[in-house]
């Protein structure tokens, strides 16, 4: 009589990984104010020479949008040539959007970002829908498919 021979010790042994799900974001400031867009939708940060209702770039023409209004906030009155432009493509449409300062890119784990409740002070801001800390500040991130509908 055969006895049977188990073939488990043969088996390639898989360790349960532990993945970490991170998000990327450009961090940037209207006012005194530090927001976060996702990287994927932002393609590239520019400097306006002038203060003209369009900018041009890579061949297109690309329309301001008012990002700072709908949050509530006002660009900084500083001279434009201190300004960046945030170059966007979102729902199949480019558009530039002006921002005071941009900061840094930043790489944030998925624990890190807290959703804004509603007692939150920035819960009332239309696209706001995250929080995390970065440099001894909070940071807000924004929603940008929802503003640049």
């Amino acid at each position: 009589m055969s006895r049977f021979k188990s073939t488990a010790m043969f088996a390639v042994r898989r360790r349960a990984v532990h993945t970490v799900e991170r998000a990327t974001f450009v961090c940037f400031s209207i006012g005194e104010h530090r927001l976060a867009g996702p990287v994927e939708l932002i393609d590239r940060v520019l400097r306006p020479s002038t203060d003209n209702p369009s900018l041009s770039f890579e061949g297109r023409v690309l329309p301001y949008a008012d990002l700072a209004s709908p949050l509530g906030l006002v660009l900084g009155t500083g001279p434009v040539a201190l300004r960046r432009v945030l170059v966007t493509h979102v729902n199949d449409r480019w558009c530039a959007l002006p921002v005071d300062a941009v900061h840094d890119v930043v790489t944030v784990d998925a624990s890190e970002l807290l959703p804004l409740s509603a007692d939150h002070p920035d819960a009332y801001r239309t696209g706001a829908i995250a929080t995390f800390a970065r440099g001894g500040s909070t940071v807000l991130v924004l929603d940008l498919v929802r503003l640049l509908r």
